[in-house]
């Protein structure tokens, strides 16, 4: 067959009558391919090129002939149908549960469309697309966390001018119910509703029409072939990335940024460290030259004549940014760093820092630290991350440098973190996890196998261990099945690896007990340290889930409050 014939053809098929094929089970994975592990800010990638009519790749799937027992399984998300799916996806699988999920609202993340960055409100015309802030306007939120606003409420919706994408095909009525909500005047009103039903057609329509080229591998392949073309398709390939277009842009303009990284990872060993991206860098240069962290806007507007002047500056702070967040924020490895985008803002105006006299010098720091930490605990930068490093590096320099200029970064200002967020907040939750635990190292957390504080080890490899076990935890007197959850952040304590097998499904306590009496006083110090209380009396000690909750909640709320300068909402949860 293949001798005959050795090219496929791809035949296009819409986005709609792919995630219908799904829906109806007629199209499925095969029982050898991995889980669907694409993270939220993927599949905003993806809206994001749909939108935009970019190519996103080819699908390759494999036509299933009656009879045939190939083991099978449907799309996460998908109710079973009872029928037999007609093809098996071999490459695409990823691409297409986020399009069916986004499009269909199941799953953990719901995604939204906000209506203004499309729209120019002084001419009242669309934007083009050139000109549409694609990272500002769509974005995800999970459905499982407590968060400050609930995209979900039809009223905040219309209030924010924000949809979600699973009603892109639906939203005539909503339409008119924002443009009466924005223009009093009924005439006003009417062509505003037209102008969004002309943004509809011009950019949500590719949700339902974008094709993506289809090979259909035909019933009488081979196995073995199939299993070599699978194995081709998943070998990892390098990706072209802004940077290495940058590099071929100002290369005959002299400005080899290759050789400019290669020193730069030599000079500066923290950005190998903290694996930084130099496209990290380019953006930080950007907000310097061009107060925009855009990805129009480094690719379009940064020059060559930018980077002479502010790499070495960009490069001197990011590792500054890194250097204080390892020593004075407890942010001792890459994995712990809750964001890496909030480097790029940083970054930029840590040069800045640097040429202050030593007081100025001391109070920008402290600012720089507040902001930092108010950031994590507001979660600021779980989407939209560009626009937020554009809107922070702005306020950061009025904010560090301008006497009397009162115009504070907004994670400072907003600040509104609840006991009910802190209590609640679970393991997944990345930002104010690893700020917790960040925190902890920063105010002397101990290793447990060797009582030295965790920031004055070498690198480890830092895991996290339940204090109390799953078991324990349901058992709970807890009336709140919300608190009967193992996995809140509270519930978790810094460990190495060893430690944390050592410990196993154990509560820390039972595992402290087990040991001798000057080696229990020992642990029981190394535990205290992580803003445990672990004396007589205590929650660890009496085995009450509650009072352990509680009593770490009063701590750490404690210090998150000196950190941040910012009050905790109680709302005597």
């Amino acid at each position: 067959m293949f001798k005959e014939d050795p090219v496929f053809k791809a035949l296009p098929e819409s986005i709609g009558s792919l995630v219908v094929a799904i829906q109806r089970g007629t199209i499925a994975l095969p029982d050898f391919q991995r889980n669907f592990v694409w993270e939220p800010k993927r599949t905003v990638e993806l809206l994001k090129s749909v939108i935009s009519r970019y190519p996103a790749g080819t699908l390759l799937t494999w036509e299933q002939k009656d009879g045939l027992n190939f083991g099978y399984r449907l799309f996460s998300g998908v109710s079973d149908t009872g029928r037999r799916p007609a093809r098996l996806v071999l490459d695409g699988q990823q691409r297409l549960t986020s399009m069916y999920q986004a499009l269909t609202g199941v799953g953990d993340h719901r995604f939204f469309i906000r209506v203004w960055p499309f729209i120019d409100r002084t001419t009242m015309e669309l934007r083009p697309l050139d000109e549409v802030d694609l990272d500002d306007a769509i974005f995800a939120h999970d459905s499982r966390r407590r968060s400050r606003y609930n995209p979900n409420d039809q009223e905040w919706q219309i209030k924010n001018a924000t949809f979600p994408v699973s009603e892109y095909d639906r939203l005539r009525p909503w339409f008119k119910k924002l443009a009466r909500s924005v223009e009093p005047d009924r005439d006003a009103a009417d062509d505003l509703e037209e102008l969004l039903n002309q943004f509809r057609d011009k950019y949500l329509q590719p949700l339902e029409s974008y094709a993506f080229p289809v090979v259909d591998l035909p019933t009488g392949t081979p196995l073995v072939a199939v299993c070599n073309i699978f194995e081709t398709l998943n070998r990892s390939g390098k990706e072209l990335t802004p940077f290495d277009l940058l590099t071929a842009k100002f290369y005959p303009q002299d400005v080899y940024l290759r050789d400019l990284w290669d020193e730069a990872l030599v000079r500066y060993p923290l950005l190998k460290e903290f694996k930084v991206e130099a496209y990290s860098v380019l953006q930080a240069m950007s907000l310097r030259a061009r107060k925009s962290a855009q990805r129009s806007d480094v690719l379009n507007k940064l020059t060559a004549a930018d980077v002479s002047e502010h790499w070495e500056e960009a490069i001197a702070g990011m590792s500054d940014v890194l250097d204080f967040l390892k020593r004075q924020c407890g942010a001792v490895s890459p994995e712990w760093l809750p964001y890496g985008m909030i480097l790029v803002p940083m970054a930029a105006v840590f040069a800045e820092i640097t040429h202050l006299r030593s007081q100025a010098k001391a109070e920008a720091m402290e600012k720089l630290g507040r902001f930092y930490w108010c950031s994590v605990f507001t979660e600021n930068y779980d989407q939209g991350a560009n626009s937020q490093a554009g809107a922070d590096y702005r306020a950061l320099r009025a904010w560090l440098f301008s006497d009397g200029d009162e115009r504070i970064p907004e994670a400072v200002a907003e600040f509104n973190l609840s006991d009910a967020d802190l209590l609640l907040a679970r393991y997944n939750r990345k930002a104010i996890f690893r700020g917790v635990m960040t925190l902890l190292v920063r105010e002397g957390a101990k290793d447990i196998s060797t009582a030295q504080a965790i920031s004055n080890l070498p690198p480890m490899a830092l895991e996290t261990a339940r204090v109390f076990p799953k078991e324990a935890v349901v058992a709970s007197e807890f009336e709140d099945s919300e608190l009967r959850d193992p996995e809140l952040i509270f519930n978790r304590i810094l460990v190495n690896k060893d430690m944390k097998k050592s410990i196993g499904d154990r509560l820390v306590m039972e595992y402290i007990e087990g040991q001798d009496a000057g080696t229990q006083r020992k642990l029981i110090e190394v535990v205290e340290s992580h803003f445990i209380e672990a004396g007589e009396g205590s929650g660890l000690a009496i085995r009450s889930y509650e009072l352990f909750l509680r009593e770490r909640l009063t701590q750490v709320a404690d210090l998150i409050e000196g950190v941040t300068g910012c009050s905790i909402v109680y709302e005597g949860t």
